[in-house]
């Protein structure tokens, strides 16, 4: 299976991921759905070692938990950014940083381009801002705080990806179980802690137990794409993931869908084709 197309798989996973996991928070504490989407990750990696293995030498570790360490840090400042607004600011700053910088790492390793690959590239990093920004949220103020907490969740996030990537061509799907049981843990650790203030709070584990499965999809595919590809490429068809969250809340939900995303589904939709056929 082509580079491309693991990469637009991790893309769609990740996006109704994301979707079914913020639908999920919303009718439940996020201390109690994290962990539970952890859980039914490392699950879901467990039954999938028969088919792809996992060798759990020291460089897969190591990857694993740089992973796991990163995610960690991504998910909780993306989570504390949205809240602390506006989330048409963070969310596309997160969202471009965690892909800028494993397309720079990919650059600083020899990869390269073609023009019409930086064309489509250009094209999806504009997307990207397009689809994840919402002029709804103007009731927050563009502050320092909010921007900074933005890019250390996007280092959050490309440390995530670059952790699960870098690890041994022949460790199988060990990075990604090392990095899930790494997050799961400090996850864990946080729900006990607040346990009295959440522990009555509803979970809907359909949700949750649908985004687990799906966000695991999304980590395994962007590896084994960068395995078949070059990193360049994969981690910017991989960043469109907010496309298909914003489609879905369009679909399911009913939101309106502002004119600047719908100018930015169409730009990711050409930034896929440009990409590959470059």
């Amino acid at each position: 299976m082509s580079a491309i197309v693991l990469a637009l798989i991790c893309a769609v996973s990740y996006g109704v991921a994301d979707f079914w996991g913020g639908l999920a928070t919303r009718r439940g504490s996020i201390w109690k759905v994290l962990p539970i989407i952890v859980a039914t990750g490392i699950v879901t990696l467990g039954l999938a070692v028969p088919f792809f293995g996992a060798t759990f030498s020291q460089g897969a570790i190591v990857a694993g938990v740089a992973a796991g360490l990163s995610g960690t840090i991504g998910y909780i400042f993306i989570m504390y950014g949205l809240a602390l607004g506006p989330m048409s600011v963070v969310a596309p700053i997160s969202a471009v940083i965690g892909a800028i910088i494993p397309f720079a790492v990919g650059f600083w390793r020899g990869e390269t381009l073609s023009t019409v690959g930086f064309i489509g590239a250009g094209l999806a990093f504009i997307s990207i801002v397009l689809v994840s920004r919402s002029t709804a949220d103007a009731t927050h103020p563009v502050t320092a705080k909010a921007v900074i907490v933005a890019i250390i969740a996007g280092l959050g996030i490309a440390g995530y990806l670059l952790g699960i990537s870098g690890g041994p061509d022949d460790s199988g799907l060990a990075p990604v179980i090392v990095g899930r049981l790494v997050t799961g843990g400090i996850f864990i650790f946080i729900a006990i802690a607040k346990w009295k203030t959440i522990r009555d709070g509803a979970i809907d584990y359909k949700l949750a137990i649908s985004s687990g499965a799906l966000d695991v999809v999304g980590g395994a595919t962007f590896m084994m794409a960068t395995r078949a590809g070059d990193l360049v490429l994969v981690a910017v068809v991989a960043a469109l993931y907010p496309a298909f969250t914003v489609l879905l809340a369009r679909v399911v939900l009913h939101e309106r869908m502002e004119r600047h995303q719908l100018i930015g589904l169409f730009g990711a939709g050409a930034a896929v084709v440009l990409l590959a056929t470059s």
